[in-house]
């Protein structure tokens, strides 16, 4: 049996350890992958650092990580789409479902089959390593009914009069937001820094305006003229300076009066006829229609070069001892980087 080491989190607020973990075989329905790389994420830095959130309840010792890549070495019995020795990213839940063998930062990851794509040949593990928990988020924001409800990615899709509305484009989420909404055919309107419009429109975004200046909302709200917006994507969230501008631009715009955001939303979530509500990503697993249809694209997609992984990865060193130095660095803050670990 192979000899795991994980990152753990012993206690509240403590520094990363590096120590054995138990090896876990894969259940009937999922599969175990040998990591060659993880990504750090924000909520993970939050919640070394900030415990306790009310929303995401902690119990030690405790393994985080949610997006890795690597190679399938065991399949459980009910696997029949993947199989041993292929190549794909994944994104683990562990934190979510309180099993730290289903957490990215360790050798061997256990994650259901259908939360593993295959990656070509084409694509490295460091590249692959960002898109797992992006393309997750972005997905249930976007295409489950009980969130923005729109259509899925299709190659003759064209919906030019319908627009999005999405916040902190050249954010993880933001990256795989616009991909995938602009595969679906719709008109996708950016707020970013100035400095990474390039990278916005190379993405799929039609418009993209500076978060940073003071009329910004004034500039969206005249550009969406003549367009129905499908809703807004605030993918930063923070109450003051995303969710509320979003909800101004929606407010005096035509169309589904919706913000989908990645944080809980303070007090109310509805205003001036605007509902907000926060992104479930675990609601992908209770609709497997749209979990598979969205995970084929985007094997397809990686393939074809359609998808992109972004934003590009920074890798910080190999090991799992660079994880405490990644979930620092990300604390600092980054601009359109994802932080990435080898291993």
């Amino acid at each position: 049996m192979p000899t795991n080491t994980a990152a753990w989190i012993l206690s509240s607020r403590e520094q990363v350890t590096v120590k054995d973990a138990p090896y876990t075989p894969a259940g009937p329905d999922e599969v175990v992958i040998e990591n060659s790389a993880v990504a750090i994420n924000p909520l993970d830095w939050k919640l070394q650092s900030f415990d306790p959130i009310p929303t995401f309840p902690v119990k030690y010792p405790m393994i985080l990580g949610s997006d890795v890549a690597g190679t399938i070495i065991e399949v459980g019995n009910n696997v029949h789409a993947r199989k041993v020795g292929e190549r794909v990213i994944a994104h683990c839940v562990g934190f979510a479902v309180g099993r730290p063998e289903a957490s990215g930062y360790q050798k061997f990851s256990i994650t259901p089959e259908a939360y593993a794509v295959p990656i070509p040949d084409h694509v490295n593990f460091e590249a692959g390593a960002v898109l797992p928990l992006s393309c997750d988020s972005a997905m249930a924001g976007l295409f489950l009914e009980d969130h923005l409800g729109l259509k899925l990615p299709a190659a003759d899709a064209n919906r030019k009069d319908e627009a999005l509305v999405v916040w902190g484009g050249s954010s993880s989420v933001g990256c795989s937001v616009i991909q995938m909404a602009s595969a679906a055919g719709y008109d996708v309107f950016v707020m970013a820094s100035k400095r990474n419009h390039e990278l916005c429109s190379s993405l799929g975004s039609v418009r993209n305006f500076d978060y940073a200046d003071s009329d910004v909302v004034d500039q969206v709200v005249e550009a969406l003229q003549g367009k129905t917006v499908v809703g807004a994507y605030d993918c930063v969230g923070d109450h003051e300076k995303t969710l509320k501008p979003c909800t101004e631009i929606l407010v005096n715009s035509a169309g589904k009066k919706l913000v989908v955001t990645l944080l809980e939303p303070p007090g109310d979530v509805s205003a001036n006829g605007v509902r907000t509500i926060r992104t479930n990503i675990r609601g992908t697993l209770s609709n497997p229609e749209v979990l598979i249809a969205v995970h084929s694209w985007m094997a397809e997609a990686l393939a074809q070069n359609r998808l992109q992984p972004k934003p590009d990865p920074t890798v910080i060193g190999h090991g799992l001892e660079y994880v405490q130095i990644g979930l620092d660095r990300l604390k600092e803050g980054v601009s359109a980087a994802k932080i990435v670990v080898t291993l």
